[in-house]
């Protein structure tokens, strides 16, 4: 049986580190050093996160 938690999951956190990408663009784009530092930590962050709920 599949696990619907897991994928909705999943899911959202695809959808989270897009999110957390465009922002590191648009940070870059203005030259903003401290929102795109902000931004890579959340990136970084979001990426861990499927490795230790494993």
């Amino acid at each position: 049986m599949i696990n619907f938690k897991y994928i909705f999951l999943l899911c959202f956190l695809l959808g989270a580190m897009l999110a957390s990408l465009s922002q590191m663009g648009s940070a870059l784009d203005e030259a903003d050093i401290e929102r795109f530092s902000m931004w890579t930590f959340v990136a970084t962050v979001l990426a861990s996160l499927p490795s230790m709920l494993w």
